[in-house]
């Protein structure tokens, strides 16, 4: 008579020694379940937990997330930054004139200009862009400040030759640290800093304290954050492009005497940042209009 193996449900676990049983057709015939009958539950299953699958009304709910979205009634809001295509913006085209001084006393002479005129200007801010070129050198790192730009008037440039200066003339520091006076820049603080620690005789947190920042300036005004450079914020308010040509930018600032090249780049530096403040200024004048309407005119009846 043949034999056949339990089938699993039947069998013992097994220990590491235990051998493998084998029952006859008889007793297998008389365990074995009938047909339609279910096998019979092991001591062992019995004592197991209940892990049958929870029916769907006991399933907990879970909120989908939905891509519908709720129309904004409201008037559109105005982007704070102007999408521009760079290929079609034009460079700056700087005509005015640029004043370049080397000696000391022809620095002197024009600062002592620039502070009789300041003091001219109705009363409030006086506005001046500032700005500084050094040379550098990617064995020794930066040099001492070289060439110094300042600009009041948007039609003229001031250029002074610090490099050849070994201090900086008294009607250039009262220029600087005059109370009417804001000099603005971007980033224009490091450059307070760089000046200060080349010439002692200038006082840092004094210009600092006087100073604004035109990329912070532009930051409150639109409600926007980050780090502006001078491309992006010319790019940003003026719609230009600020020529960065890194032959002029990494040039010999120390060297005279200065090519047209240099002299260009550095006066448009300045000049731009001027405009970038008088528009910012509007800007902010208009806003505070919106805000604060001034009343309207009383109607007269006859």
């Amino acid at each position: 008579m043949p034999k056949r193996v339990l089938p699993l449900w039947m069998r013992d676990s097994p220990g590491p020694n235990a051998k493998k049983r084998v029952l006859s057709e008889t007793k297998l015939n008389a365990i074995a379940p009938k047909v339609g009958e279910s096998p019979p539950v092991l001591e062992s299953a019995k004592s197991l937990p209940d892990v049958s699958v929870p029916s769907a009304e006991n399933t907990p709910r879970r909120r989908l997330r939905s891509n519908f979205k709720i129309e904004d009634d409201g008037p559109p809001k105005a982007e704070p930054f102007v999408k521009i295509n760079i290929d079609d913006v034009p460079f700056i085209d700087y005509r005015g004139k640029i004043r370049y001084f080397t000696e000391l006393h022809d620095v002197a002479f024009a600062c002592d200009q620039l502070v009789q005129w300041v003091e001219k200007q109705p009363d409030g801010v006086v506005p001046i862009a500032f700005d500084l070129e050094w040379p550098f050198s990617f064995q020794t790192g930066p040099g001492r400040v070289a060439l110094m730009q300042l600009c009041a008037e948007t039609d003229v440039c001031y250029l002074f030759q610090v490099s050849c200066l070994k201090k900086l003339p008294a009607a250039l520091l009262q220029l600087l640290n005059h109370p009417r006076v804001c000099l603005h820049g971007v980033n224009v603080k490091n450059d307070f800093r760089k000046l200060a620690r080349d010439f002692p005789e200038a006082n840092a947190e004094r210009m600092i304290e006087q100073c604004v920042d035109l990329g912070q300036w532009y930051n409150r005004i639109h409600g926007t954050t980050g780090i502006w450079s001078m491309e992006r914020l010319v790019l940003q308010v003026c719609q230009l492009r600020i020529s960065k040509n890194k032959k002029v930018r990494m040039s010999k600032w120390h060297v005279l005497p200065l090519s047209d090249d240099q002299k260009l780049y550095a006066a448009i530096d300045v000049y731009i940042g001027q405009e970038i403040y008088l528009k910012l200024q509007a800007k902010e004048l208009q806003l505070a209009q919106e805000e604060n309407p001034p009343d309207a005119a009383p109607i007269h009846q006859d």
